[in-house]
C-alpha cells in the first residue's frame, strides 16, 4: 500500500518527536502511555513511547551503546518482537531520567 504525500501535511511521528524535545511533556507523554499500558495490556506500545522519547533524544544506536544493550535486540523489543525482562525497562527508564513508583 502507497502512502500518499500531501502538499501540507506533516509526518506524526516526527511531530510528536519534535514535541518530546521537551521534558515536561516528555514526562506527561510517559505517563499517559504508562496509564494507557496499564488500561489495556499493550506492553508493545508502551514500549514504542520509549522508542519515540529515545528519538528524540539521540540515536537508537547511541543509546544501545550507552545502556549496554545490543542494538538488535533494543529494535526487537520496540517492534514486539521480543519481551523485555523487567529490568531492561527499567535500565532505559532510569538512562532516560525517570524511575517508576507505586502511587
Amino acid at each position: 500500500m502507497t502512502k500518499k504525500k500531501y502538499k501540507h501535511s506533516v509526518n506524526f511521528e516526527d511531530y510528536l518527536i519534535e514535541k518530546l524535545q521537551d521534558p515536561e511533556m516528555t514526562r506527561e507523554y510517559l505517563n499517559v502511555c504508562l496509564e494507557e499500558y496499564v488500561k489495556d495490556n499493550d506492553f508493545t506500545e508502551f514500549m514504542r513511547s520509549l522508542e519515540l522519547v529515545i528519538k528524540a533524544r539521540q540515536s537508537l544506536k547511541s543509546f544501545s551503546e550507552e545502556i549496554n544493550l545490543n542494538r538488535a535486540n533494543l529494535y526487537a523489543i520496540f517492534r514486539g518482537k521480543r519481551k523485555p525482562q523487567f529490568g531492561t525497562v527499567l535500565k532505559i527508564l532510569t538512562k532516560l531520567g525517570y524511575t517508576l513508583k507505586v502511587a
